[in-house]
């Protein structure tokens, strides 16, 4: 539903009226917000639903200050560069937990779903930083999480033998054991963790 108001152009009144259209949606979410925000403290939890912003500060400055005066510096660059991509994100989120505005969740903490938020900004950034390198260098750049990325798999054979059970090899449990990797207990809690979501 919109609405209208006339203003008159000018301090005298001169030239042709203004007229500003003001569009109202369905729903006064900004109450609603302001509504959800109301909570009892009875004083015992006072310290955990203050802001903290110079405390996280001074801290997160200390820290910086530590690394820089008194560690000793190392010529490997590619740990500093871990170290520093690690740095960043941790200033990221800890800016992002003090400052972002609650979202709609409130338990167990906002902060919680703040840093929740902020990881998957995170996550996301680096997903489109992936997405400009070509897929060599993408593949050189995630070994520095995984030394073990980038070899080759050895030769599965999923389809020869598909006894369960087989009683003429040293381990009977050989098949079972070669085809459950750690994805398939993953993917069965994870399909039965969204069930219980519907």
């Amino acid at each position: 539903m919109a609405t209208a108001t006339r203003e008159k152009n000018g301090a005298a009144g001169q030239g042709p009226d203004l007229v500003r259209l003001h569009s109202s949606t369905a729903h006064d979410w900004g109450t609603e917000k302001r509504i959800h925000k109301d909570f009892y403290d009875d004083g015992t939890l006072t310290f955990f639903w203050r802001a903290h912003t110079i405390t996280a500060l001074v801290v997160f400055s200390f820290a910086l200050v530590y690394v820089a005066l008194f560690e000793v510096p190392t010529e490997d660059g590619d740990y500093n560069a871990k170290r520093g991509l690690t740095a960043i994100c941790i200033a990221f989120l800890l800016f992002g937990i003090i400052n972002t505005p609650d979202g709609p969740f409130i338990r167990p903490h906002p902060v919680f779903w703040r840093l929740i938020l902020c990881m998957s900004i995170v996550y996301e950034l680096a997903l489109v930083f992936l997405l400009f390198q070509n897929v060599r260098d993408a593949r050189f750049l995630l070994r520095h999480f995984d030394s073990s990325l980038g070899e080759a798999l050895p030769e599965k054979d999923y389809g020869g033998n598909c006894l369960v059970y087989d009683s003429n090899h040293t381990d009977p449990w050989h098949n079972l054991k070669d085809k459950l990797d750690g994805f398939v207990p993953t993917h069965f809690f994870g399909w039965w963790l969204k069930t219980l979501i519907l």
